[in-house]
């Protein structure tokens, strides 16, 4: 297994995140200006990119964001999600951040309360109509 993180989005991240959030999400609208501003990373397995996430400072919460975490179906179930976000966990120490800021689609919020020890707070909110709670950590 491979991690690399890239300072603009790579055409394999682009591929994982249109392939889940799109194709089998229904996502309409994938890039925006963060992904400008982003740390891109990407997991591979035998050259093969498999998972990705982004993490910028978002300026509305006043902490790192860490989003767009993706995992091919294929590959799911083998804890790649708990790594990816691991390692921007891990990109976000070194850049001095101490809290983290996740937009989790409702049906994964228990995902990352569980297994990475995020918190929910607020209400639960649309995101081109899938429904979205705010989740933060402390590090």
């Amino acid at each position: 297994m491979k991690i690399t993180v890239y300072d603009k989005i790579p055409d394999e991240a682009r591929f994982i995140r249109e392939t889940v959030f799109l194709e089998e999400q229904g996502f309409e609208k994938e890039y925006d200006e963060n992904d400008n501003i982003a740390k891109h990373i990407v997991i591979y397995e035998d050259n093969t990119a498999i998972a990705t996430c982004r993490v910028y400072w978002d300026e509305e919460v006043n902490c790192y964001h860490i989003g767009r975490i993706a995992v091919l179906k294929p590959h799911r179930g083998k804890g790649l999600g708990i790594k990816v976000v691991t390692e921007a966990e891990k990109l976000v120490k070194e850049m001095g951040g101490k809290e983290i800021f996740i937009s989790g689609q409702l049906q994964v919020a228990e995902f990352y309360k569980n297994k990475l020890g995020y918190t929910q707070y607020g209400d639960v909110y649309p995101e081109e109509n899938h429904p979205h709670v705010a989740l933060k950590k402390t590090i």
